[in-house]
């Protein structure tokens, strides 16, 4: 019968910064699996023990995990901290935090979307589900609505909608959470590239265009159908500036 393998030593934490110190050891456990979703975290009675920490200080490292998205905490008898899958909310505001304290302009946003969305359109022509390619087809429909191609707000709302449904429907987590991150720093730091209601019937045809190529496979047509209206756009934030 093969032995059980050892359990790995952990860090006896005594410092100022045991909190985090505590945390980031339980977040690798987390992300090296050691702990599946939905399971429960040891006691904190254990954690205590196991670190050589106090209370307080393992109830502030679990709330920094759960700040970070990898437990929710469930208060009251049968409690606990419960890993669940890490999501992309807080890496998306970090960046989004971290360009908008930069002063990052919309020409240095579009240069990095130049390589994003174009990418994302290839990506989603081989990869997109069909049910992709209904959320795709159905942000269009919104876009031809009245209330949307005359108002500012929901033009420019729905229209990155449509940007982030393709880096969705890429199945590449990495481009979703670069599209996530340039997109809502556009609507929140108000970086906007001027559309006038009577160019964006254009922009729909431009978008139907690229769904039309990621609904045929057509990868390089996705790709440079994308790349086309992201360089219009730049030419009519250009033509505005002047």
């Amino acid at each position: 019968m093969t032995a059980a393998p050892a359990a790995r030593a952990r860090p006896r934490v005594a410092v100022t910064k045991a909190p985090r110190l505590v945390a980031e050891s339980l977040r690798e456990r987390i992300l090296d699996g050691e702990f599946a979703p939905d399971a429960l975290l040891p006691a904190t009675e254990a954690l205590v023990d196991e670190y050589g920490v106090s209370r307080p200080t393992v109830r502030e490292a679990l709330n920094v995990l759960e700040a970070d998205g990898l437990v929710r905490l469930r208060r009251g008898p049968g409690g606990g901290a419960i890993v669940q899958a890490p999501d992309s909310v807080a890496i998306t505001r970090s960046l989004e935090s971290l360009l908008r304290f930069e002063g990052t302009t919309i020409e240095q946003l579009m240069e990095v979307r130049f390589v994003v969305d174009p990418l994302a359109a290839r990506l989603a022509a081989e990869r997109a589900t069909a049910e992709d390619l209904e959320r795709i087809s159905a942000s269009i429909e919104r876009q031809r609505e009245d209330a949307v191609r005359t108002s500012h707000e929901e033009w420019f709302t729905e229209n990155l909608h449509f940007h982030w449904l393709i880096a969705a429907a890429a199945h590449n987590p990495v481009v979703r959470v670069l599209s996530e991150s340039l997109h809502d720093i556009v609507l929140t730091g108000g970086l906007r590239v001027p559309v006038e209601e009577h160019e964006r019937d254009r922009s729909i045809a431009e978008h139907e265009a690229v769904l039309r190529c990621i609904a045929a496979r057509d990868a390089d047509g996705a790709e440079r159908r994308l790349r086309e209206h992201l360089e219009r756009s730049m030419r009519l934030r250009r033509e505005y500036a002047r």
